[in-house]
């Protein structure tokens, strides 16, 4: 889990919404099952809130608040000099875990 949030902070997105540990948990339980991008509200928002004690849609709210914030913010300046590809419009939760997930999944590969 600590490979996810500090991508989040290497990234510039701040700690003070939920959301962020949302996406962290979110990024690390892809990491370990990557079949819980299927169906994500019903499956992996769901896992999280149990967690942490909220609902499923709560979580997703969350999400889309801190992705929201950090893309009007940013934009596309920081991720797509870290992913080396740019991205032209704000990616959905779903597509942001999977960009992170991915991007750390490279990065422990030898």
């Amino acid at each position: 889990m600590q490979n996810a949030y500090q991508l989040l902070r290497k990234i510039g997105m701040r700690s003070t919404y939920s959301g962020y540990h949302y996406l962290a948990t979110a990024v690390d339980m892809v990491l370990e099952d990557p079949g819980y991008l299927k169906n994500v509200t019903k499956n992996l928002y769901a896992v999280i809130g149990e967690k942490y004690g909220v609902s499923a849609y709560c979580v997703e709210a969350a999400l889309r608040t801190v992705i929201t914030n950090y893309w009007n913010r940013n934009e596309d300046k920081i991720l797509s000099k870290l992913l080396n590809y740019p991205l032209f419009d704000k990616p959905t939760s779903s597509e942001l875990i999977s960009i992170l997930a991915d991007y750390l999944r490279d990065c422990q590969e030898p």
